[in-house]
């Protein structure tokens, strides 16, 4: 079990301390904080990882950002460091909307809901952030959002594992990995990326990942409903070769929201590298003044 008592970033001068925040009754998301000895500015950055995803593949982007203002990394339900209760574990409580609201509840109780705060997500926490901030339900002056996805579809030949008990997790997950280095990543140009994933996987919790998956791939969520209503600035950024995420859609949240803007990126290692805080803060000064 991971010790949260250590931080795993260790960016200079900042001081680190943990939550657990109550989301709903019976479910407790983990939040990591950053906060600068010396901060450039007290505006505060919220960070959404992806699915499942590992804080390490995180931990080069949230080094630099963290010596210049306060970072809140959330943790979704579906991540190891929640406390769900067994009760809490259908499909629909792992949806996007569901974990929409979460992410609006922890921002409140921390008070950092505010026109101060910039959100940051990648992947499946993009998407997410984009969920809560329609209609301003979750209060935020900017958000910069990394490859968030439209839709989840699963090839129909996969969809079969959707049906398999959790259990059976530990051994399809080499399938998966397998799949994924062979028809989704450029291994030999972007190890890395097939690095964090094989991280990911082998770390995630299988019954979670199950209902998270089912809840998307089944319950066929769409971003598009609403999402003129996202009246905050947003970025958009993703790289041609990310097979991942589609950047057709991605050009097509652009045109749908109405403060957008695109970030064409190099590579998926560049999105997750500490070379992305340039576009990052660059963003933040044009969009919040």
């Amino acid at each position: 079990m991971d010790d949260f008592s250590i931080d795993p970033v260790t960016p200079p001068d900042s001081v680190y301390t943990t939550s657990l925040v109550c989301v709903q009754n019976g479910v407790h998301l983990r939040v990591m904080i950053w906060r600068p000895k010396k901060p450039v500015t007290e505006d505060p950055i919220i960070f959404v990882a992806g699915w499942v995803s590992a804080i390490s593949g995180w931990a080069p982007l949230l080094k630099v950002m963290a010596v210049r203002r306060p970072v809140y990394y959330i943790e979704t339900r579906e991540k190891r460091s929640a406390l769900v209760e067994k009760r809490k574990l259908k499909p629909e409580d792992f949806s996007i909307g569901r974990m929409a609201q979460d992410l609006i509840a922890v921002c409140r109780q921390l008070g950092i809901a505010s026109p101060t705060s910039t959100v940051i997500g990648s992947s499946l926490g993009a998407t997410t952030l984009l969920e809560a901030l329609k209609g301003g339900r979750l209060t935020a002056g900017a958000a910069f959002l990394i490859a968030p996805n439209s839709e989840f579809k699963a090839p129909w030949y996969l969809q079969w594992m959707l049906y398999l008990p959790a259990f059976l997790y530990h051994g399809i997950k080499y399938f998966v990995l397998w799949y994924i280095k062979t028809f989704m990543v450029d291994v030999k140009n972007e190890p890395e990326q097939m690095m964090r994933y094989n991280e990911t996987l082998h770390a995630a919790h299988p019954r979670r990942i199950k209902l998270s998956a089912v809840a998307c791939i089944r319950g066929r969520y769409q971003v598009w409903p609403h999402l003129e209503s996202v009246q905050i600035p947003v970025a958009l950024a993703y790289a041609s070769t990310d097979m991942l995420h589609s950047s057709t859609n991605i050009h097509n949240m652009v045109g749908r929201l109405p403060q957008a803007t695109i970030v064409a990126c190099p590579s998926n290692r560049y999105m997750h590298s500490a070379e992305v805080t340039q576009d990052i803060e660059a963003f933040i000064l044009k969009a919040i003044k």
